[in-house]
């Protein structure tokens, strides 16, 4: 009866150590997660339509020679204004010339043989054969004469509208083949603005926006402009879009390369803020976000980035003044977990 008393004892004192046990474990498992915090500190950001960008032609031409040969002389230099039909440079024609000089003598020699087949052909003393290879022969002379004279001519280069020079690439004594670049001429009437604009704005922007545009380089001189063209694709790297602005009345004394202060009209105030880059992560939608401390739970924050700092990376969206983004030990935390801020 002892023995049986004492098991009964051991089996309840098991009981009550697996029962204390369970109840440690749970405990542990409400435990809060420790992290490290910080407290956002928003800051305006200026206007999200606020954007650097860089005069461009609106439209522009590399000029190069229909032939090949050595560069005799290049009229013009970078900044140059020309006129349409204005001399750019020239090759030495000495050969074409003398090719020319052959295929006038040729030509002429066959106009020759041709009135000689034609009076026997009027005679019928002359075979139709004959008759067909007399004009063959002199339609030949005429093509060749036809394309010495091209070749010379096009050793003489033309502006084919008004500009400016804005690039040289051929100087005096080089080898050029044909189709190769001696100068880029730009028409100045009409130029263009490009700017670069992250994804997260690109929503904002519409073909037709107005704008004020500003270039220091003309002691701040200010313009309206147009968006003209949105981009379709994003640059890999930096995620933004290629916008042009066109300046219908630009003047003369804008330039490309240019830089110009650009602001859209309609454009909003935006609050910004720096965080370490790696606290921003990725999702498995491709959506960047941050944990954030709310009421002592973790939160995911859906954010949008812009440009890189040395102190980390800017937050231009998804967070507000005074919100405490986990900065350490978010990689163990998820969805509506306890968390204790260090």
């Amino acid at each position: 009866m002892n023995n049986i008393k004492q098991l009964a004892l051991a089996v309840a004192a098991l009981t009550l150590a697996a029962c204390g046990g369970s109840s440690d474990n749970g405990s542990r498992q409400r435990e809060a997660v420790k992290v490290e915090v910080t407290r956002v500190k928003a800051a305006p950001a200026g206007q999200a339509g606020s954007y650097s960008g860089t005069v461009e032609e609106e439209s522009g031409t590399l000029l190069s020679f229909a032939v090949g040969g050595t560069v005799s002389r290049v009229l013009v230099n970078e900044g140059d204004r020309v006129g349409k039909g204005q001399l750019i440079a020239t090759l030495d024609a000495e050969q074409l010339t003398h090719n020319h000089a052959s295929a006038r003598a040729a030509l002429k020699q066959a106009e020759d043989a041709y009135k000689r087949m034609e009076e026997l052909h009027g005679k019928g003393s002359l075979s139709e054969i004959k008759w067909v290879e007399a004009q063959t022969a002199l339609e030949r002379a005429r093509a060749s004469e036809q394309m010495a004279r091209k070749q010379l001519a096009d050793c003489r280069l033309y502006a084919p509208f008004s500009g400016v020079i804005s690039k040289k690439f051929a100087e005096r004594g080089q080898n050029v083949g044909a189709g190769t670049q001696v100068v880029k001429l730009v028409a100045v009437g009409r130029m263009k603005v490009k700017i670069a604009v992250p994804e997260s704005e690109m929503a904002q922007i519409t073909v037709g926006q107005k704008a004020d545009i500003t270039v220091e380089a003309l002691g701040g001189a200010a313009m309206r402009g147009t968006v003209a063209e949105k981009g379709v694709t994003a640059d890999p790297l930096s995620r933004s879009y290629d916008v042009k602005l066109s300046l219908p009345k630009a003047g003369g004394k804008l330039l490309p390369g240019m830089v110009a202060d650009v602001r859209l009209d309609g454009a909003r105030q935006t609050q910004a803020c720096v965080l370490p880059a790696h606290v921003v992560q990725i999702d498995e939608r491709n959506n960047r976000f941050v944990w954030v401390a709310a009421g002592g739970k973790a939160a995911k924050r859906i954010v949008s980035v812009g440009d890189f700092t040395a102190d980390g990376v800017i937050i231009t969206s998804g967070l507000a003044d005074g919100d405490i983004v986990i900065t350490a030990g978010a990689q163990k935390v998820s969805e509506g977990m306890r968390v204790e801020t260090k």
